[in-house]
């Protein structure tokens, strides 16, 4: 099995997406926890959409509302 090593450049730019992305998932968080699983969908696409600039893929759309949904932080990892 081969490893995939990302360099630091690419580590550093993980890294500033995850400073920008976090505050908005949070914000996200608080505003649609116990909200039904659609409206958090419809409203995660739309601030991922924002600020990635392309879509988030499911499966991590679906799981992440239904996280949201629950009660649960979204938490960014990687990027040093």
């Amino acid at each position: 099995m081969s490893r995939f090593e990302i360099d630091r450049r690419g580590l550093r730019a993980i890294a500033r997406f995850n400073a920008v992305m976090q505050p908005e998932l949070d914000r996200l968080h608080r505003r649609c926890a116990g909200a039904p699983v659609a409206e958090v969908r419809t409203e995660l696409a739309k601030v991922w959409g924002a600020n990635a600039g392309k879509p988030l893929p499911e499966p991590y759309l679906t799981t992440w509302a239904t996280s949201i949904s629950n009660g649960a932080r979204v938490m960014l990892r990687g990027g040093g």
